[in-house]
């Protein structure tokens, strides 16, 4: 006789592949068979009970941006899958992948308006990169899978409807597979010799030229601070990005606009060179110059050249292209400006 396994239990070994250890929600009855397997596997992914399903929404979000690994959270039908929106939309705004898992009625009780039970997936069309029903117990692992996969491949949020009765049912136990092994991003290389020769040019005809980086810039923090001295450029961060330089080095003036800092918002006011790396700062057309030089560096070719007038706009790795820099150009004398905005 065939191996089979719960496809409940099948679904959480697709989410484990994907380095899921914690889940987020409240229970209720349309995903009480959700819950029984969470306290099976709950030796390798844990139940974090939350007081609304917002703030597990909002947890999610957070938990992939800190670890880089999806965060997940849950809804029961209707009420609880629409309380989840704070967090989706969070997700959106920032491009975080996420992954919701909503509850359902039984098949056999679903478009009869029986209770809580709606059309929920255009809810979430707008929010969502991805959102589907599954349909058979079968899919259900295959449509974890490919709900994760373009979670990361779009960068927002994607969502699963699951109805209880599947969540419940025997499949065979070699019909699943998770692509979570097989998943890369493309990978791009630093900017071209031609563009990096153009933006060192008006780095040196700059008098104050001043580095702002997003969460692209992640990761490259040595690489910023030695940037940020070679050129004698100071550093000002978006709000989310605030983290990615150790706060004492010497010319990280904060971020700008919202939640901003007094040396930040005065250095934008005055310079004549912004090097935009890796964000989409939203408050770009209100704060920074229009006459200043812009030099942009982002993964993203929908990014560039969205918020400024762009001299240079490099469709490129943010580290590999900063260092690019940092191998390729001369530095820069000593700078009044540079000084006057320094801790040192």
């Amino acid at each position: 006789m065939a191996k089979t396994i719960n496809s409940v239990i099948a679904a959480l070994h697709t989410l484990e592949s994907w380095g899921v250890t914690h889940i987020y929600g409240i229970p209720g009855g349309t995903i009480n068979n959700i819950m029984y397997a969470l306290n099976i596997e709950q030796d390798k992914i844990k139940y974090i009970h939350v007081r609304h399903e917002e703030v597990g929404a909002l947890a999610a979000v957070a938990d992939t941006k800190l670890t880089g690994h999806i965060g997940v959270a849950f809804g029961s039908a209707g009420p609880g899958a629409t309380h989840l929106f704070q967090g989706a939309y969070d997700a959106k705004a920032d491009k975080v992948p996420a992954l919701f898992i909503i509850g359902q009625n039984p098949q056999a009780l679903m478009n009869q308006d029986f209770f809580q039970e709606f059309n929920e997936d255009p809810w979430f069309q707008d929010a969502g990169v991805y959102a589907r029903t599954v349909t058979t117990a079968e899919s259900l692992p295959h449509v974890l899978d490919e709900a994760i996969r373009n979670a990361f491949a779009k960068n927002g949020p994607a969502f699963v409807t699951i109805p209880n009765d599947l969540a419940n049912k025997e499949i065979p136990a070699d019909g699943y597979y998770s692509a979570a092994a097989n998943f890369a991003r493309p990978v791009l290389s630093a900017a071209s010799d031609d563009q990096v020769k153009k933006a060192l040019n008006l780095i040196k005809q700059a008098k104050r030229p001043l580095l702002y980086i997003g969460t692209g810039a992640k990761g490259a923090a040595s690489e910023i601070m030695e940037f940020a001295k070679k050129f004698q450029m100071p550093v000002v961060t978006s709000d989310l990005a605030k983290e990615i330089v150790p706060y004492e080095f010497e010319s990280l003036l904060g971020s700008a606009a919202r939640v901003a800092s007094k040396p930040a918002n005065e250095a934008l006011k005055e310079t004549d060179l912004i090097m935009f790396v890796g964000s989409n700062y939203p408050f770009a057309e209100v704060m920074f110059k229009p006459s200043a030089k812009f030099i942009q560096v982002d993964n993203n070719p929908q990014m560039l050249g969205k918020r400024h007038k762009t001299d240079v706009a490099m469709l490129a790795d943010a580290k590999k292209t900063l260092q690019k820099f940092i191998d390729t150009g001369s530095s820069t004398d000593p700078s009044g400006w540079y000084k006057s905005t320094s801790k040192m």
